[in-house]
């Protein structure tokens, strides 16, 4: 089998991400890059004509950004990528840039399945660890990348949306 690198998942997860941001997001215009992976979260902003005030100076690259925008606002989706089993460590990273920003959903996919966090939250009901906001209002989700068919795989997803 054929190994793939996590930059390589980058182009199939956006695709996936443009779909699934068009179907439950459909009052708003979309739209989806993965430049954010070798450009500061900052700097993308800027070129895709976003207030940068909440990102500036903060230096983080998100591996792929949804935006999502109508006539009254804008609003920012994650998605952090792993090609290895997801640990504590990866939970840490996108939720400090999830507590920085406040996207309206954040992700964090991996192509070789959940590792720890599966356990964290299922055995271990750690759900907390993946509530964020500054009302503590919304939750990050974990799943397996699926390349077989280039999707997440939804009962792998936690928590279930």
């Amino acid at each position: 089998m054929v190994e793939i690198s996590e930059s390589e998942l980058y182009p199939s997860i956006e695709n996936w991400l443009n779909g699934y941001l068009r179907d439950r997001y459909r009052k708003y215009q979309v739209e989806t890059t993965y430049k954010s992976a070798t450009h500061t979260l900052e700097n993308v902003m800027r070129e895709y004509g976003l207030n940068i005030s909440r990102a500036l100076l903060l230096n983080i690259k998100i591996d792929i950004l949804g935006i999502l925008r109508d006539d009254k606002r804008e609003e920012l989706v994650f998605v952090e990528v792993k090609d290895d089993l997801l640990t504590l460590k990866d939970l840490g990273q996108l939720w400090g840039y999830t507590q920085l920003i406040n996207p309206v959903e954040s992700f964090l996919i991996s192509s070789k399945g959940l590792g720890l966090l599966g356990e964290l939250y299922n055995t271990l009901k750690r759900r907390d660890l993946f509530v964020y906001g500054s009302k503590r209002e919304r939750t990050m989700k974990a799943a397996l990348w699926l390349k077989s068919s280039n999707s997440i795989d939804y009962a792998s997803m936690i928590p279930r949306s």
